[in-house]
């Protein structure tokens, strides 16, 4: 139940429900632009550039979410490492077109890895956020979209659709969590 005053009991605030709507509105933006990058990628389109300043900003709407709690700093450094995640996805894209094996190992590494840095980062700033969740909730995301990715490339467009409600599912997950986190920090409820 939202409460507009105080949080109490089982109610949360208004400013509380928004913090969770913003979040999963945000974090919702990144499969749908990186789908649309995707089709339009595979396709040839011709949007590929306005769609990709588009997708590259999402991790921005996010760091500007976080900067009001954390600041700009931390902000900035969680936004650089979701557009991290995003370029090596794109070049993962780039390699599995051109039939380049090493190099989609090579970044689907990176990706991982970087995973786990933000991960590791998300749970130093916030004790309300554990590592071991959000690599398994961060690690879920990206691999789902990865296959989403491989799925699409190949024809097989009713896995790829399945696996992008999947990634919208994830999504919420992950802005749940952020947003359960930052509530817990700043109200120690």
């Amino acid at each position: 139940m939202a409460d507009s005053n105080k949080n109490a009991g089982n109610t949360i605030t208004y400013g509380q429900m928004n913090l969770i709507n913003t979040l999963r509105k945000v974090w919702e933006d990144i499969p749908m632009w990186r789908r649309a990058f995707l089709v339009s990628f595979a396709a040839d389109l011709g949007d590929l550039d306005a769609i990709g300043q588009r997708l590259y900003y999402a991790p921005t709407e996010i760091g500007n979410i976080l900067s009001l709690f954390f600041g700009e700093t931390i902000a900035r450094r969680i936004e650089g490492m979701m557009r991290e995640q995003l370029l090596l996805w794109i070049q993962i894209l780039f390699a599995e077109k051109s039939g380049d094996r090493e190099l989609i190992d090579k970044n689907t590494q990176q990706l991982y890895e970087n995973v786990d840095r933000m991960a590791a980062y998300l749970a130093e700033i916030n004790p309300y956020w554990d590592e071991e969740i959000w690599k398994k909730i961060l690690h879920d995301y990206y691999s789902t979209g990865l296959l989403e990715s491989v799925a699409y490339l190949a024809g097989r467009y009713e896995d790829e659709i399945t696996l992008y409600e999947s990634m919208e599912s994830q999504a919420l997950n992950i802005a749940d969590y952020m947003a359960y986190g930052i509530n817990r920090y700043f109200t120690g409820q």
